[in-house]
């Protein structure tokens, strides 16, 4: 009698290090979509260079510089500070733990992530892009690269080379070139000289600038402050639980080989408990604990030691916070688009919890189209903090600074020209962000009353304007709708596409709305209909396909192409040696944008005309065998298409088209490589594999009859073949009034006449036909370097099975389990769900469990000591 085999399941472990180098991960962990990464890094090293300039210098000067080159932006920012040193690089370069001097610390400074660095080099990674980071400071050029392999395990090259740079640390980062535009970086550095009037700030002119043009000069009088990094923390922003994070925090660096503070040496680091006295009188309440590590065993005893610290120390005023002088964002908001007027209110209040908090608000009437600028302690985000927050304005309630704004007549939108400029700027020590951005704030009810008192007082002259403008604008349409009704029967008409190039600046600004969002141009059509149909006579219509696919492309001819416009994807590009579709490209216009060929992955482009032939081509293998990545259409190809192709290095990659054999599918070959009326200066060379009558007279492949109502394609008459011309020609059946044909019976065949191994081996003979049937060969440093990456990720497996084998993972884990407090961590109920979902609405059940789970390991103080224990008893195990 056979018994059924047991299959010994191995328990692999995998680390979470290459987080900081996946796309996705680093989306959650920035806030920020894939695309906004140029965003995350250009601010990210602003608020770096600010914070190590004014820990060192009382006047900080950052710089900002952006070149583009190969398809790369390197985008590099300096600070006058004390320099980062190299083993604080080192320490960084660790991506089993995140460095940073703020995680724990409650006050009003920057950032807070604690993995910030991380992430700016892991984005190039996850981006496609090869080139390393560089940091030189103190006379040393850090170039760091980064990479991970399948199991997730981090490959960090990082080389030192003496460097000239002796005074503050410059850090460049490259970053596809689609994402940073000059713009978007000149208007980083605006946003970052409003909120900080003490600083310089310098555009090196990179960005496409004129020298000098973006030049911020400090108007801070001496004496002027703001919380710095290095100040003492007051023990009034702190509750039990986050007091109680910081002490494990500095244990933890204890036990990592920093020092164990006493208790005294940790007062002394709080405002107004720097004195001797008191930090001995607070040392005095938890006897028997002389230093931080006597907390551990027993925790109860952090609450004892809050408790005193607050007792012997005066709560700090708002006034610690700092200020911005309106004369501040005055002149900046001058220099950046020319102000006429300008509306400034500063709110400052301590709310029910004892935290301060200061709210600044500066409107401005412009002369060039403005800007709205949000800021949180000093540090500009990416969006409104106070989204989510109800505000209650003079006569309405709306949700979120930047609506009020744009209800008020405050928001540069189309209606007021663009020309207003705005900046929210709040500060808190304890700033509760719902995002991984560092924008979205939880604000409490007093603090959002004062929000909007603050928002609608600086906009209450620019309301007033607009609804006194709302009220003649009402009666002039009446009176300009009775004008124009009864002049409409003597009016002449006007066509379509003058209607449409008459509206189309106020259906742009419609559609890209106040804060500039891309838009598509189906969107735009939504936009200029309702516009453009006021124009024409009563019962005109406009059809999307004529205005998206013919007189938008017409009015960028004649004005430009539309920033922030996009056509929506219509095809794929699929990869070689990717079965599973993993890199696949939507061909969209912001997909071919960003899209970066990966290097040494195919020399051949094969665009095929339809979609359904994708199948047959994958299981083929086909795309592998010769190293070519696949198109595939439904027709015409699209502009992004098109721009794909042309984008390729000339003779690097050879482009092949194939299609049916019909009228349609030899223009499709034709427009694909030539100019046409929506694309004038297209140029790509492509190989016309076929289909050809004259191959599917020769495959014996049989014609199927068809009709006509238009005249052949004029740009293929010329290049038809005697047996072409008559197939297509066909035979007349349809007459218009002057006799002329309009309809005609002609013959085609369809690529799906072939069986699909017939198709392949089709593919294959026209490749060979061109000489394109090559592999793709790297060069000799890309071979021993991919050689040197695989030999090491063979070793790295080797190791894991030898690791595997002596410690038993199953029951370490069941060891660790045993010693935690499984009931607390893993009781998750209902009403834990919602209470984290009041915060943050978007989680799903799943990740909010994650989260809860991972909230209560990070607070067990044992998990890591349990952790060393259990191998360390396997260990003696084996030893006996």
């Amino acid at each position: 009698m056979s018994s059924t085999p047991v299959v010994q399941r191995t328990v692999f472990s995998t680390s979470r290090s290459a987080e900081f180098l996946d796309g996705q991960a680093l989306q959650s962990q920035t806030g920020q979509p894939r695309g906004r990464f140029g965003d995350v890094v250009i601010k990210e090293l602003l608020d770096n260079a600010l914070d190590a300039a004014e820990t060192a210098s009382p006047g900080p000067e950052i710089g900002l510089a952006v070149t583009w080159a190969d398809r790369v932006a390197r985008v590099c920012v300096t600070d006058n500070g004390p320099g980062i040193p190299g083993k604080v690089v080192e320490r960084i370069l660790d991506f089993t733990r995140n460095v940073s001097d703020k995680a724990t610390l409650r006050s009003p400074t920057r950032g807070m992530q604690g993995n910030a660095f991380k992430t700016l080099l892991g984005i190039p990674y996850a981006l496609g892009v090869t080139e390393p980071v560089v940091v030189e400071a103190l006379g040393v050029r850090h170039e760091i690269g980064v990479s991970a392999d399948p199991l997730g395990e981090v490959a960090i090259r990082h080389t030192q080379t003496p460097s000239s740079r002796t005074i503050g640390t410059s850090v460049t980062v490259p970053l596809p070139a689609a994402l940073v535009t000059a713009e978007k970086a000149a208007g980083w550095l605006q946003k970052f000289a409003l909120v900080n009037p003490h600083a310089r700030f310098v555009d090196h002119g990179q960005t496409g600038r004129a020298a000098g043009a973006g030049i911020y000069e400090p108007t801070a009088q001496p004496g002027w402050r703001k919380p710095l990094p290095t100040d003492p923390t007051s023990a009034h922003h702190y509750d039990e639980v986050a007091m109680a994070k910081l002490v494990f925090a500095h244990i933890r660096e204890h036990q990592q080989g920093g020092a164990d503070l006493t208790v005294r040496a940790f007062t002394n680091m709080f405002a107004g408990l720097t004195g001797s006295a008191k930090a001995k009188k607070v040392a005095e309440r938890v006897p028997g604990i002389t230093h931080l590590s006597g907390f551990e065993e027993r925790r109860e005893q952090v609450a004892v030691l809050l408790a005193a610290m607050k007792e012997h120390s005066k709560p700090p005023t708002p006034a610690y916070l700092g200020q911005v002088h309106r004369d501040h964002y005055t002149r900046v908001l001058d220099q950046a688009f020319g102000v006429e007027e300008t509306w400034f209110v500063r709110k400052q209040l301590t709310d029910a919890a004892g935290i301060p908090w200061s709210i600044e608000v500066t409107v401005a009437r412009t002369k060039d189209p403005g800007d709205v600028c949000f800021a949180v302690n000093y540090s500009a985000t990416f969006g409104d903090p106070l989204a989510a927050t109800r505000l209650a304005g003079d006569g309405f309630t709306t949700t979120g600074a930047l609506t009020l704004l744009s209800l008020t007549d405050a928001a540069p939108w189309a209606g007021n020209q663009s020309r207003r400029a705005a900046v929210v700027h709040l500060v808190c020590p304890v700033p509760q962000f719902t995002d991984k951005g560092k924008t979205a704030l939880v604000v409490p009810p007093e603090v959002a009353d004062a929000c909007a008192k603050a928002l609608s007082t600086a906009t209450r002259a620019l309301a007033k304007d607009k609804r006194s403008k709302n009220s003649a604008q009402r009666r002039e349409e009446r009176a300009a709708m009775r004008e124009a009704n009864a002049a409409a029967k003597a009016a002449p008409k006007v066509s379509k596409k003058a209607a449409v190039f008459e509206v189309m600046r106020e259906a742009i600004g419609q559609a890209r709305g106040a804060e500039g969002l891309p838009f598509s141009s189906h969107t735009l059509f939504y936009k200029i209909r309702p516009l453009a149909l006021k124009l024409l006579p009563v019962g005109a219509k406009l059809s999307a396909q004529y205005v998206e696919q013919n007189l938008i492309p017409d009015w960028e001819r004649q004005n430009g192409p539309v920033e922030g416009l996009y056509r929506e994807p219509r095809g794929t590009l699929h990869h070689p040696h990717d079965p599973d579709g993993i890199r696949d490209v939507r061909l969209g216009t912001r997909e071919v944008r960003e899209y970066i060929p990966p290097k040494w992955s195919y020399n051949k482009i094969l665009v095929i005309e339809k979609t359904g032939l994708w199948p047959p081509v994958r299981e083929s293998g086909i795309a592998e065998t010769y190293d070519m990545a696949v198109i595939t259409n439904e027709g015409y190809g699209t502009e992004a298409c098109r721009d794909l192709l042309a984008s390729m290095p000339p003779g690097d990659v050879q482009i092949f088209v194939l299609h049916d054999a019909d009228p349609y599918g030899y223009n499709i070959a034709r427009t694909l490589g030539e100019e046409t009326a929506r694309m004038p200066d297209h140029r790509v060379e492509v190989i016309d594999l076929g289909l050809t009558v004259d191959d599917a007279i020769a495959k014996g492949l049989e014609a199927e009859p068809d009709t006509r109502d238009a005249a052949l394609p004029a740009g293929i008459v010329p290049g038809l073949s005697d047996a072409a011309r008559d197939w297509f020609t066909g035979t007349p059946f349809g007459w218009d009034s002057k006799g002329e044909p309009i309809k005609w019976h002609y013959q085609r065949v369809e690529l799906n006449a072939f069986s699909s191994p017939e198709l392949i081996a089709y593919i294959e003979e026209g490749l060979a036909r061109h000489h394109a049937t090559g592999k793709v060969i790297p060069p000799d440093g890309e071979l021993w370097s991919t050689a040197h990456q695989r030999l090491q990720h063979r070793v790295v497996a080797a190791l894991g099975e030898a690791i595997d084998a002596m410690f038993p993972i199953d029951r370490l884990v069941q060891t660790v389990c045993a010693g935690l407090d499984t009931g607390r961590i893993t009781g998750i109920g209902p009403a834990d769900l919602a209470q984290l979902r009041a915060d943050r609405p978007s989680l799903s059940w799943e990740d909010a469990v994650t989260t809860l789970v991972d909230d209560r390991l990070r607070d067990h103080p044992r998990l890591a000591d349990l952790a060393r224990q259990a191998v360390a008893e396997v260990q003696a195990t084996d030893r006996r």
